[in-house]
């Protein structure tokens, strides 16, 4: 079995994995904290070594100063004599055997008792340096250190001014005192491992190592007194620990402290040990936690494996199977989980409740779908209907402008176009149903919505309801007609379906200004229209009062609604930015409240009278595309009556063809927008793009979506609807020819003559 990331039994092992992180950071965390807690012991404990040999060093100088200045005091060291001083250096070093090579140097600067060289160096004779400190101290001068040889420690010297009964300088006593504590620390103190001590001056020479290094003591080493000079510049200058690097680039635990010296050629005891040593107990003890974690993760990791199938897997897989028969069509497929308990018992529950409902919804479904086939059926027999009203309505205005007003077909033409537009209205309606229609915002009244709604509630209301409409509005709204319309009807038909056995139904409309704060179940301050529709039905319950607005959600029974009417209303609503409240007791009615906010007139929507324009001072090129014959030949006449010279053209491929091949420009184009091939926004983008300043009517059947905003929003582009009258498209056209004037093309001031 080879589980993929994404299988279940693969997440839970992540998340075994996951909650297993926090051991092993705390496991991590505390190996850590045992190496530091190691390594501060570590340091601590060579901190007191070094401090506690310097301590043992300042006790040698102390003791070496008590000796040297008794022996300053002897007459036999005192007067000179060889004989005589060197007898009681050795009566006297009986009696202090850590103090050695004692030397007498005289006044001249010359070894007259002991020698050959003092242990305080050449210094002390003559004119040296350290000659000259003695002679103006008062006590024992401490001179440079001496490197251990194979025969004896290494030696710190002192030397004392020598001065006879009257006071006068008669010499220099200098004696060098063994660092036997070097050897006694590191005989009786319990060391690390691997560590090296070491004395070192401040130039890098080295005066003792334990344990021993051949050809190390009593010699110089290079770029050692760099290193020193660092630490007494980056740590304390007389005591510190650091780790770094060796001469030979291994890293190195450096314990130091400097002892008694003189200053300017200063000596420093130092530890030296590798880490590793500080950290090896806590590695080994990191080993051990280490090795319990991984035994304890591997274990936790088989469990969780073995046990996800009995405890997970079995009824996950029963899902599994379950869905996938309802995927291939049957809907008699259940889980069959039974006997847990928790999230997936639950969720078989769900399941076994989701293939339950699922025919009903799927029946839903494709009632949704035939209800979708069927608005673009609609859509598209309004769109050639609205070419035949287009004709009709055309050709009735020619006819009327051809008869003498007393003519008895007058009455009969002007019902034939009453007729078709008012077929319009039905087109209207069925491209609202297509969703095909372009919506308008433009400011309007909305009880003249309201009440043509109303006059359309007779045919689906029995007559055991009663509709009264109440509509005492006088504020502008900006909505869309038909929108208003269907949504209006859609809440008059959920009404009447909750009054099976007769009631009343109540539409009605008034102007409300809000000035108190926002409080529930109303909008903010303002200035609205208040649209109630009420009836005295069944009513909901709240459970389903909260759910009216969910697509597909109905109470009807199967074929009967749905449950997209409530949703459209609340689409609308939002749309045009208004408010919808429901109101509903169960046996006493429902109340749904929609509020509009008052629209407000720009100075572009303030009405005006259009005045009569004068005839065509000169000629005028008009090019028409429509590909529906009967349109384009009424475009064509009503044109050309009006004084235009006109082109028509049956595509938009033409139209461009033609376009080009004419031996004068086109001063105004009229196209249609849905022909086959090439469309009527690709042909007026074409021919502006010739001519920036051409003006153009664009004639819709049915949409305006997806047309390009570069050419909507010119000011020489005109959009109007089918059908449309003679005057409606001799208005457009002045429209879009005094909107902005090609250069050079003389126009009137006013608009063409209504003919009607």
């Amino acid at each position: 079995m080879h589980p993929s990331l994404s299988s279940l039994r693969t997440r839970l092992l992540l998340l075994v994995a996951a909650a297993y992180l926090p051991a092993v950071g705390l496991t991590l965390w505390t190996i850590m904290r045992d190496r530091e807690e190691a390594f501060d012991h570590v340091r601590k404990h060579l901190t007191q070594l070094v401090g506690s040999a310097a301590h043992e060093d300042d006790l040698l100088i102390a003791s070496g100063r008590r000796i040297i200045g008794t022996w300053a005091q002897v007459p036999e060291i005192i007067n000179g004599n060889r004989t005589e001083c060197e007898a009681a250096f050795a009566r006297l070093s009986r009696f202090a055997p850590s103090a050695i090579l004692p030397t007498r140097v005289n006044a001249e600067g010359q070894v007259d008792c002991g020698g050959p060289v003092p242990p305080g160096g050449a210094g002390l004779v003559g004119d040296g340096p350290i000659a000259s400190r003695i002679l103006l101290a008062d006590s024992a001068t401490q001179g440079n250190h001496l490197p251990a040889t194979a025969d004896r420690e290494a030696l710190a010297p002192l030397s004392i001014a020598l001065r006879d009964s009257t006071g006068r300088f008669a010499g220099v006593l200098s004696i060098g005192f063994r660092m036997t504590w070097l050897n006694r620390l590191a005989t009786n103190t319990e060391l690390p491992d691997s560590v090296q001590l070491s004395i070192v001056d401040s130039t890098g020479f080295v005066l003792a190592a334990i344990p021993g290094m051949p050809g190390v003591v009593g010699t110089r080493i290079p770029g050692l007194n760099a290193l020193i000079e660092q630490d007494r510049q980056t740590l304390s200058p007389e005591s510190g620990v650091v780790i770094r690097k060796s001469r030979d680039g291994i890293l190195r635990l450096v314990a130091y402290h400097q002892l008694s010296s003189d200053d300017e050629h200063f000596v420093r005891l130092a530890l030296t040990m590798s880490p590793d040593v500080a950290y090896a107990a806590p590695n080994e003890r990191a080993r051990v936690r280490l090795f319990f974690l991984v035994v304890a993760g591997a274990v936790a990791l088989v469990i969780a494996w073995f046990g996800a199938e009995a405890l997970v897997l079995r009824d996950v897989n029963a899902l599994l199977a379950a869905t996938k028969r309802l995927g291939t069509g049957d809907l008699s497929a259940r889980t069959g989980v039974s006997g847990t308990t928790g999230e997936i018992r639950q969720l078989a529950d769900a399941f076994d409740t989701m293939a339950s409902q699922l025919e009903v919804r799927q029946e839903r479904m494709r009632h949704a779908e035939r209800m979708e086939s069927l608005g673009r059926l609609a859509g598209g027999v309004a769109h050639d209907f609205n070419n035949l009203l287009t004709a009709i309505v055309g050709s009735a205005d020619l006819a009327l402008d051809e008869l003498p007003p007393d003519h008895p077909a007058r009455a009969e033409l002007q019902t034939i176009k009453a007729s078709a537009s008012r077929s319009g209205s039905l087109t209207r309606q069925l491209l609202d149903f297509s969703r095909r229609a372009p919506l308008s915002n433009a400011p309007q009244r909305l009880d003249a919505i309201v009440q043509g709604a109303a006059a359309l509630l007779v045919r689906v209301m029995p007559a055991s309801v009663t509709v009264d409409v109440r509509t005492s509005s006088h504020k502008l709204v900006r909505v869309d007609a038909g929108r208003i319309e269907q949504a209006i009807m859609n809440l008059a038909v959920n009404s009447r379906d909750a009054m099976p056995n007769g009631g009343l139904l109540t539409i009605e409309l008034d102007d409300v200004d809000i000035k108190e704060p926002t409080v529930p179940d109303l909008p903010p301050p303002g200035s609205w229209v208040r649209l109630q529709v009420r009836d005295t039905g069944h009513g909901m319950s709240p459970d389903v009062l909260k759910r009216i607005f969910e697509p597909f959600f109905t109470t009807k029974g199967v074929g009967q609604g749905t449950g997209l009417g409530l949703a459209m209303v609340y689409g609308t609503v939002q749309y045009h930015g208004g408010h919808i409240h429901v109101c509903s007791t169960p046996n006493e009615g429902t109340t749904v409240v929609i509020w509009f906010p008052e629209a407000s007139l720009s100075r572009d929507e303030t009405p005006h009278t259009a005045t009569v324009p004068d005839p065509l001072e000169v000629p005028t090129h008009v090019l028409v595309a429509e590909d529906q014959p009967e349109v384009r030949s009424l475009l064509q006449r009503i044109l050309t009556k009006a004084g235009f010279l006109v082109t028509a053209v049956e595509n938009g491929h033409e139209a461009i063809s033609v376009s080009r091949s004419l031996p004068t420009p086109v001063d105004l184009l009229i196209t249609d927008y849905d022909m086959p091939h090439v469309r009527g926004d690709a042909v007026a983008l074409t021919l502006r793009a010739i001519n920036p300043g051409l003006p153009i009517v664009l004639i819709s059947g049915f949409t305006r979506d997806g047309w390009p905003t570069e050419l909507l929003a010119s000011a020489a582009t005109v959009v109007m609807d089918k059908p449309f009258s003679a005057q409606d498209l001799l208005t457009a056209v002045y429209s879009a020819r005094h909107a902005t004037p090609p250069a050079g093309t003389p126009t009137s001031t006013t608009a063409p003559p209504d003919r009607n």
